[in-house]
């Protein structure tokens, strides 16, 4: 058995809580400092957004960190933040994190090509405003389409079966997940169609808070104005391969990242077999940065067996690096 292989994972849209980041902004100048650019760029306190529960009444004016507009910013900033601190961390523990591929779940794509030096922290954080905010107007100009989980606890879902009902009904597939998780997307109508076929199934179906359709072909007017985005902004040579959403390839180059970036917001993430083609062969540690666990979870779905360590806070700041300092050592 080869040495394991450190992959590293990004959270996306829906991992986000308030408070998330605290601990690490209150410890860490380098943090802060993240925050305060983010700040300045988005033209929000971004800090405020990410760690006050606001109440009804007076705050109802402010930004809502559920709201895709100001989630999206939030976690990649966060996100962003914790691998700086991680990186830092290790530099200064003489632990070598040398990850040999980044990924990430949708948003966290964007995280992963900004830890890649694909993009720099400005040039990202401006094209996922961009992308939130027309993600979010065209979501609302489709009022009647919306996402529905689909869920089989402890059992494996068929896939196959869940396509030609897709197909059948005229929905779909947005994100394969896990063995036991799928998202599909499309006309509500047809969603509690699907839904009623789908409990005859014993299968549990919920229709999710979401503001569009997002990763169906019904998003590509959104799509197409983000390109326009995409082909303007300057993009690198990747310097660590990402593992790619829609096409479950490696990339790098900039133009097949313009690609990626463009084919995702109307096309199926498939993270799923993006793990399975991760894990095909090889023994890998995967490190999950950014706002809970949630990828670390799906992957647990996938394969149980996969070693998985998380950054999101002093502690599994602290047990990550441990953790990377008796790998090294030994």
């Amino acid at each position: 058995m080869g040495i394991k292989r450190t992959i590293l994972i990004f959270p996306g849209q829906g991992s986000q809580y308030v408070g998330m980041g605290k601990e690490l902004y209150d410890r860490f100048k380098l943090v802060r400092d993240i925050y305060d650019e983010a700040t300045q760029l988005l033209g929000y306190d971004i800090s405020e957004l990410c760690f006050k529960r606001h109440t009804l009444g007076k705050f109802m004016h402010k930004e809502d960190l559920n709201k895709t507009i100001y989630t999206q910013p939030a976690v990649l900033t966060m996100s962003y933040a914790c691998y700086r601190v991680l990186d830092e961390t290790c530099k200064e523990c003489n632990v070598d994190l040398n990850a040999s591929l980044l990924a990430g779940h949708s948003l966290g794509e964007y995280t992963a090509l900004l830890v890649s030096e694909a993009m720099d922290f400005k040039t990202t954080l401006g094209l996922v405003q961009k992308r939130a905010t027309f993600m979010t107007e065209w979501g609302k100009a489709y009022p009647g389409a919306g996402l529905m989980a689909i869920v089989d606890r402890g059992r494996e879902l068929d896939y196959d079966r869940i396509c030609a009902l897709c197909k059948d009904i005229g929905v779909f597939i947005t994100l394969n997940n896990t063995k036991s998780q799928i998202v599909v997307g499309g006309s509500k109508k047809r969603l509690a169609e699907m839904a009623k076929e789908l409990k005859k199934e014993g299968k549990r179906p919920t229709m999710l808070k979401v503001e569009g359709p997002f990763h169906t072909p019904i998003m590509k007017p959104a799509a197409d104005k983000f390109k326009k985005e995409l082909d303007k902004s300057e993009i690198h040579i990747a310097t660590k391969p990402i593992m790619a959403n829609v096409t479950k390839e490696a990339i790098v180059d900039p133009n097949h990242i313009r690609q990626e970036l463009y084919e995702q917001i109307f096309n199926i993430v498939n993270w799923r077999g993006t793990i399975e083609r991760i894990i095909l062969n090889r023994e890998n540690l995967f490190i999950e940065i950014g706002p809970k666990m949630v990828l670390s979870n799906m992957i647990n779905d996938i394969d149980p067996s996969i070693q998985r360590l998380n950054v999101e806070d002093v502690e599994s700041l602290e047990k990550t690096v441990k953790e990377l300092t008796k790998r090294t050592g030994s």
